[in-house]
């Protein structure tokens, strides 16, 4: 079904993030596309683990719009959906999102709108949960001498 809404909607851009769950790693993405005008684009996130960080910056030669959401909210996509995150970039647009559910997560470049082909660049840096710290072990019982 996911191939099937990417190609009705002419989407030619994919990449992958892959964060390991239980380990603290760090990945970053840069990419170039052109969106044509009428059209939008889909960067896929794969494999996020639940309460990763997700840093985007969009650059855009124009006015382009910008939402974060879920792969089951891509399935409904370009109708009304429940994005994480919506915004709208005239040249730059930056954001942070902290990953509610795990699973592959979409940044989508909306160009339905626009009047001509916007020429973009996004950089994308995926965090992974942070560790809980642990607890500090209670001090043992005696006497402290002062």
């Amino acid at each position: 079904m996911q191939s099937e809404v990417r190609l009705k909607a002419g989407v030619a851009l994919g990449v992958a993030l892959l964060l390991a769950v239980s380990a603290v790693l760090a990945a970053k993405a840069e990419l170039n596309a052109e969106v044509p005008e009428g059209k939008w684009k889909a960067l896929r996130l794969r494999g996020l683990p639940k309460d990763a960080s997700v840093a985007v910056r969009v650059e855009s030669s124009g006015p382009i719009q910008v939402i974060f959401l879920h792969q089951d909210e891509l399935k409904r996509y370009p109708n009304p959906v429940r994005p994480a995150f919506a915004g709208s970039a005239e040249r730059r647009l930056t954001f942070r999102v902290r990953v509610p559910a795990a699973g592959s997560w979409y940044v989508i470049l909306d160009n339905r709108k626009g009047s001509e082909a916007r020429d973009v660049r996004v950089l994308i840096e995926a965090l992974g949960p942070a560790r809980a710290k642990p607890k500090p072990k209670p001090a043992a019982p005696g006497l402290n001498a002062t």
